[in-house]
């Protein structure tokens, strides 16, 4: 019998899986680090700062990478969370101690948290290791810290004790004051510059912070003397010049401002700026030949050549030639000028077209430049009243407000243009109607009360709307001028020179120079009478009221 083999059903052979089953991995920190970091970065990108934020604290937990830690600690300061910026600077400053953006972060998470002692120390070592760099000894890196900041007072005692411990440093007066003007300390900071330049007279933004800081306390002549001395101290320095010329104009020492463009043209033949203010200054004191050489010569080298077009054009006018300023105006092609050029051009063309041309033109103009309707009619009616078309002057008004009822500027336009003509009536409805709307309208309240003193003999109903002008605005020439005009009518000369001195002082024009000349006239005082009058019509020799002043007394 031949052998056999028997296979056992019951337990049949299993084949090999085709994937083996594994145990699961172990977490892995560098990629749940990863995964944190990448989660922080794409919440910052989507403006979710508290998200970026969390994330980054977990990561800064569990690393020892400075950049990360860095990250999360800059975060924590840019959005003000001060507690968690102290705790991402302490681990930044353990994990990069020698890190000088790490100590600052230290020490503004200090100052955030009220710490101000412990602050000190860092913010020691900061302007020491700073000194190098910003060659301001550091303090300029330390006054840069300290302004992040939120407790202004605490920056100021802080910045105060540096300044303290030496004494004898500009930068460290400079500085503080720096920061006192930032906190509104003015006197504090006016003081701190002084020893600073005391220290050191060439520090030219000691020099420039003074200066503002005396203009803002409205010590106009201090501000013009120190910026004299500064120039003198540093001559070189064009900022310093430019900023004096500047003072010097907005002082009406137009003179001294020419001396001082001309240096600066000096020093740099291609300082453009100041050879456009040149023409400007020449311009003013009615020196033509020389304002166009300056102009014409921006004009050669072809910049500011809208400026220079414009202030040709405004030359040409003033001599007496429109058609010549026509030419000058019409070369502006889109530019910022365009539109005042156009608007110039409509003075000329009053003068020397009819008026319907005129009234095309400002058509034209309005079709072209809907958003400065209202502008454009008052510049059409001012053209036309500039050319003693006053009627015309007056329609354009009226044409105006039947398309912009309610505007105050139009309808304060319309009583202006009504007082040429003669109706006071519509004057002094437009205006009561001003006063309706906005019953504090210092402008309003002003033109009602001079033209009742000028042109009635209501002159103590003037006089009360005078009163409430003046209350409104105590320091417009315009109103102090009405005020001087009104007490004379009223016969008080002594009260009139008081108001009229300080309106001629503020705004020597022609209108208030012949009311000053009149009063001082009548007053006895008449060689300063006279020296007034000479004053104004040299530089206003058109004035109307000052050659009615002449005929009148004989002058």
């Amino acid at each position: 019998m031949g052998c056999t083999t028997t296979v056992d059903a019951q337990a049949p052979v299993q084949p090999e899986p085709e994937f083996k089953i594994r145990p699961p991995l172990a977490s892995n920190p560098r990629a749940e680090l990863l995964y944190q970091v990448l989660t922080a970065e794409l919440a910052g990108k989507r403006d979710q700062l508290d998200v970026a934020l969390a994330n980054y604290r977990q990561a800064a937990a569990v690393t020892d990478d400075p950049k990360i830690v860095e990250r999360a600690a800059m975060l924590a300061l840019l959005v003000k969370d001060n507690s968690a910026a102290l705790e991402l600077a302490q681990r930044w400053q353990t994990v990069a101690p020698s890190n000088d953006q790490a100590r600052q972060a230290m020490a503004l998470a200090l100052l955030r948290n009220g710490r101000v002692e412990e602050a000190t120390d860092y913010l020691e070592t900061v302007r020491r290791l700073a000194a190098v760099k910003d060659k301001q000894e550091g303090y300029a890196t330390l006054a840069s810290l300290l302004t992040q900041a939120d407790d202004k007072q605490g920056v100021l005692r802080v910045m105060g004790q540096f300044r303290d411990r030496n004494a004898r440093s500009a930068f460290a007066h400079y500085y503080f004051g720096l920061l006192a003007a930032a906190s509104n300390e003015r006197d504090q900071a006016l003081a701190a510059m002084n020893l600073a330049l005391a220290r050191d007279p060439k520090m030219a933004p000691a020099h420039q912070l003074r200066v503002r800081l005396l203009l803002d306390q409205g010590k106009n002549d201090a501000a013009v003397t120190g910026l004299s001395q500064a120039v003198v101290a540093l001559p070189g320095d064009r900022n310093l010049r430019m900023n004096y010329a500047r003072l010097l104009v907005e002082t009406n020492q137009l003179e001294k401002a020419r001396r001082q463009f001309a240096a600066l043209v000096s020093q740099n033949p291609k300082d453009t700026e100041s050879l456009y203010a040149l023409g400007l200054l020449a311009a003013e004191v009615r020196q033509f030949d020389l304002a166009e050489s300056y102009f014409l010569d921006l004009v050669k080298r072809k910049v500011r050549l809208a400026d220079a077009y414009y202030e040709l054009g405004r030359i040409e006018e003033q001599r007496g030639a429109p058609a010549k300023a026509r030419e000058w105006y019409g070369r502006i092609k889109g530019e910022e000028r365009y539109l005042n050029a156009q608007m110039r051009m409509g003075v000329v063309m009053a003068k020397i077209e009819a008026i319907p041309a005129v009234t095309q033109h400002f058509d034209t103009l309005r079709r072209n430049n809907p958003q400065n309707g209202i502008s454009l009619y008052l510049a059409e009616s001012e053209a036309l009243r500039e050319a003693n078309h006053h009627q015309a002057a007056f329609d354009t008004l009226d044409r105006a407000l039947t398309v912009h009822p309610d505007d105050k500027d139009l309808r304060y336009a319309r009583a202006l243009a009504a007082e040429r003509l003669d109706r006071l009536d519509v004057l002094e409805q437009d205006l009561r109607a001003i006063l309706v709307a906005d019953p504090k309208n210092g402008q309003a309240l002003n033109a009602l009360g001079y033209t009742l003193a000028d042109r009635t003999d209501r002159h103590q109903e003037a006089l009360g709307y005078i009163e409430q002008a003046l209350a409104l605005l105590p320091e417009d020439p315009a109103v102090l001028d009405s005020m001087g005009w009104v007490q004379y009518r009223l016969g008080n000369h002594l009260k009139s020179l008081e108001f009229l001195r300080r309106a001629y002082q503020k705004n020597p024009d022609a209108e208030i120079a012949g009311h000053l000349s009149e009063v001082l006239w009548v007053s006895g005082q008449r060689d300063e009478a006279k020296r007034v009058w000479r004053a104004a019509s040299a530089k206003e020799p058109d004035s109307i009221q000052l050659r009615r002043l002449r005929e009148r007394f004989g002058w």
